[in-house]
Formats: structure tokens, sequence, C-alpha cells
């Protein structure tokens, strides 16, 4: 028999068995469906997971000196991409907790002392206004920059740029104009704990914020690299630099940027684990295409053992049965996919979820679908063309 013979006579033993072929290829129908499902909620998710945490604005390299002896002025770390080369930014950062008062909203708060390149190290969206400037920063100006999340739940708008805000902080209280409203940049933690449970960001030009601590030297700093390619390399070439310029003291560096592939790189280990999880009722399936299978290859022994008489050889047997198989797992594989994807379009439109289809998913679907045709198909296939005519024939 060539292909096209073993193909039909498969396509017709399986019509032939109406009841069987749709009782198993609804097993692999719901297999393939919840398999399917699964691929795109969590593939959906882990997008929205890392886009939430890009928004967070992590970005840069991080360093903190380890002892007092790391301590370095402002315009010390400023100048330090005249020195090491790959370095674009270097930026002195101040932090310091408090409180602040925007209209009658209050917040914990944690002040941030920046520059006017804060934005070529940070990801930050500019809502509304602008950031602080290299005028701003000699002149000590009191003006501040504030999240979206708190002008809403002040004014109910965004745009407060203008405003006035209270910063408080070791008991000394002062007032501040709001010169930017920049996109939260911890909405995505925000979105799972609660708005509330974190203090607001509020960033100042660092001359600024020295005039509240009384220090003016600090031992932590924002770095970014020309080419994100080289930032291992020229880190290590600032952390020596950073070392002789304070005789000796030691400084750690973390690369901001680095979280989120890890954190990518771990909501993919969990969502491959998820879609094995689910992948347990494909092999559900599987198991019942063999076991009909087996059934099919019992009730049609005499069928198998007449085909052998005539001269059909093993190999034809085989892959009749296996092309059988197969087909019916195609079928219900198909049926699984448009199943799964009917019901992931039916959540999107009642809850309003917005989900991105991945239309290799339904092509994956349906090659593992097939591939669970060859895999249960094999063994019955094999029994059948085992079979020894004759006794194929009187045991009918």
């Amino acid at each position: 028999m060539n292909w096209g013979d073993m193909g039909l006579l498969a396509l017709k033993n399986a019509l032939r068995s109406r009841q069987k072929t749709f009782f198993c290829a609804l097993a692999v129908c719901v297999g393939i469906a919840s398999v399917y499902m699964i691929c795109e909620i969590s593939r959906n998710a882990r997008d929205q997971i890392t886009q939430q945490v890009e928004q967070s604005g992590l970005s840069g390299i991080m360093v903190f000196g380890k002892e007092e002896q790391g301590m370095m002025a402002a315009e010390e770390i400023r100048a330090l991409p005249q020195s090491v080369p790959g370095l674009k930014a270097a930026m002195p950062l101040f932090s310091q907790y408090g409180s602040c008062k925007l209209r009658e909203e209050k917040r914990n708060m944690l002040l941030w002392g920046v520059d006017e390149q804060f934005s070529s190290i940070f990801h930050v969206q500019v809502k509304y206004g602008r950031l602080p400037s290299q005028e701003d920063v000699r002149l000590c100006q009191k003006v501040a920059v504030i999240e979206d999340t708190m002008a809403l739940a002040a004014y109910g708008r965004e745009n407060v740029a203008g405003k006035e805000i209270w910063i408080s902080t070791d008991q000394l209280t002062e007032s501040y104009q709001i010169i930017g409203v920049i996109a939260s940049q911890k909405s995505g933690v925000s979105a799972l704990i609660g708005e509330n449970t974190l203090p607001a960001f509020v960033y100042v030009p660092y001359t600024t914020a020295n005039l509240f601590s009384g220090v003016s030297s600090t031992n932590q700093l924002a770095l970014a690299a020309q080419d994100e390619a080289d930032a291992e390399a020229v880190t290590a070439f600032a952390l020596n630099q950073l070392s002789r310029q304070t005789n000796g003291a030691s400084f750690k560096a973390e690369n901001v940027s680095g979280y989120i592939d890890t954190f990518s790189s771990i909501l993919q280990t969990v969502s491959l684990l998820i879609t094995a999880i689910g992948g347990i009722g494909l092999l559900v399936g599987g198991i019942g295409v063999m076991n009909s299978m087996t059934a099919a290859v019992e009730s049609r022994r005499k069928e198998i053992g007449i085909y052998l008489a005539i001269g059909a050889q093993k190999k034809d047997i085989i892959g009749s049965y296996l092309m059988e198989a197969v087909i019916v797992c195609l079928l219900g594989g198909l049926a699984g996919g448009l199943l799964g994807w009917g019901l992931l379009f039916a959540g999107e439109k009642l809850l309003g979820i917005p989900v991105q289809f991945h239309w290799g998913y339904l092509l994956l679907a349906e090659g593992a679908a097939g591939f669970c045709g060859i895999l249960f198909g094999i063994l019955p296939a094999r029994k059948a063309a085992a079979m020894h005519p004759i006794d194929a024939i009187r045991r009918e």
C-alpha cells in the first residue's frame, strides 16, 4: 500500500466507528484546550507582570559604599565619566525618609536627591512639567517631582504642576513647588500590595536634599553605561576608580537592569511548570486513544488477518493504524485549539481583561496533538502488525 491508500483506509476506519472516534477526539480536545489556555494565560500574565516591573524605572547601575570611608563629594561623582571610559553618566544619590502633604493627602515619603541626569539613568515617563535641571541643582531650588498616583489622590487629576507640596524630615517642614509629574515608579508592585503600603517617592535636586540632611557627601551613586553590553566591564573600572579616589574604600555595585531579566526568567520557568501540569490532561486523552485503538485492533482481527494474507506488509498495517490515531488526535487538537481560543475570547469580552493571542500556540497545540497520536498509536499499530494471518482470522 502507498501512503494514499493507507490514509484512505485510516480515514475509513475512523469514520466507521464514529462514536469511538468522537469520544477519543473529545478527550484529546479537552487536553489540548487546557494546555492552550494555560499557555496563553501564563504568557499574558508574564508579559503583564514584566511590563509592570519595567515601568518601575528599574535601570542603570546602583553603587553603594560599604563603609564611611567611601563618602564622596557630589562633584567628584559627577566627574566620574571623565575618568571611566564607556561611562555615560554618574549621578550622586541622596535618600531620606520623611512625610509629605499635598493638599489634604498625607503620605509617608522617600525623598530622593537627584540631578539633571535623572532621566539618563532611570526609565522615567514625564507626564506633566519637567524634571530638575542643572540650574535647579546649582541654585538649590525648592522644587519637586512627584508621582501621578499621589497627584490623583490629592486633586483627582494628574497635572498638578505649579502646586505646593509640604515635605517633612527630621522635624523640619518646608514648602516645595511641584515642577513635574511622572508615572509611578512602583505601579507594578503597588497593584499587588496596595498603593498606600509603599511610601511616596518625591524627587528634588540633590543640593536641596543636602539642606535637609546637613550632609554634603554620599556613598550612594547611580551609573549608566554607554552600551549595556559593556556594563559589567565599565562597572568594574568605575569601582576601581572609586576605590582609588577614596583611599581603598570598598564599593558594591548592582546592575538593576539585570533584575528585569532575572524576573522574566523566573516567570518563564513558572509558566513552563504550569504548562507541564496542564499537559496531564493531554496525557489522559492520549491514554484514552491508545485504549480505544487497542480495542479496535482486537475487534478487527479478521480484517487484519485478511490484509496480511493477501500480501499486506507489516509496515502497511502499522502505517494505517498510526494514521488513524493521528487523524483522531488532529481532529481533537483542532477542536481543542478552537475551543480554548473561543473561551479566552469570551473571557476577554465578558471580563474586560485584555488578552494578546499568540497564534503560534495554536500551531504548537496541533503539533502536540499529532505527536500524541503517534506516541499513543504506535503500540496498538505494532500489535496489529505482529498478528499471524491464520491465527487472526481463526480468532475473530
